[in-house]
């Protein structure tokens, strides 16, 4: 099964360089992974980066590396969806790009948590280095068939907040929320791993009203609950 990492990155030239590293020093199987990056038109700093690489060849002859271009989403959500049209992966890892892959073939590990289930919906996550080992979903992967039935890879509305949420409970109520001992870290700023820059501002400072009231919206919650329960075999 072919795995697709989708990534919304923004003036963060380091971070994209440690993630693709990390990827390409702990997969089992480089070639069966896909790295998609949604790269802001107004962010030239990163559109320069990937146009050298284009050039230079330091990575993409190594791992299958798609980048998007496009004016910067009123709604974060909507990346996700953005990226996943763009992409050719079984399974999806909905990543971001302060994410450092820390555990060898973690790729395999991942994969054979699908093959489990012959329908595919299952959610998959494992340790981010700041919640509580199997809580909060951070970071996960989710299969095509799921994208499929939903019509998201995540909810297009929701702002930068709740989305975690929304799919982990999404999953926890239909019991397919498997959690995997493996490290995606999140080198955020709020655990001290990285700087607060203007990237995490722009989500401070994002409204967050609308993200809430989807969160909280359960009628909506329970629909799609009931979409892939329906699905389950």
């Amino acid at each position: 099964m072919k795995i697709s990492i989708l990534v919304p990155t923004r003036k963060r030239v380091q971070n994209v360089k440690r993630l693709i590293e990390s990827v390409y020093n702990t997969a089992q199987n480089i070639k069966n992974i896909e790295l998609l990056f949604y790269v802001d038109d107004d962010d030239q700093d990163t559109i320069d980066f990937f146009k050298e690489e284009e050039e230079k060849k330091r990575f993409s002859h190594l791992i299958d590396t798609k980048v998007l271009i496009e004016p910067r989403q009123e709604n974060f959500g909507e990346t996700n969806n953005v990226l996943f049209r763009a992409c050719s992966g079984d399974i999806v890892m909905l990543s971001a790009d302060d994410v450092k892959f820390g555990t060898k073939n973690w790729d395999k590990t991942v994969t054979d948590e699908f093959e489990k289930y012959p329908d595919k919906l299952v959610l998959v996550f494992g340790y981010d280095g700041i919640q509580p080992p199997g809580t909060l979903a951070t970071h996960s992967f989710i299969s095509r068939e799921s994208v499929n039935i939903l019509g998201y890879a995540t909810p297009g509305d929701f702002g930068y907040n709740y989305a975690d949420n929304w799919m982990t409970e999404l999953y926890r109520q239909i019991d397919r929320l498997n959690y995997i001992p493996v490290l995606f870290e999140h080198m955020h700023w709020g655990a001290n791993k990285a700087e607060y820059d203007e990237t995490y501002k722009l989500g401070s400072d994002a409204p967050h009203d609308n993200s809430i009231a989807i969160w909280e919206d359960k009628e909506r919650l329970n629909k799609d609950i009931e979409l892939l329960r329906s699905n389950l075999t």
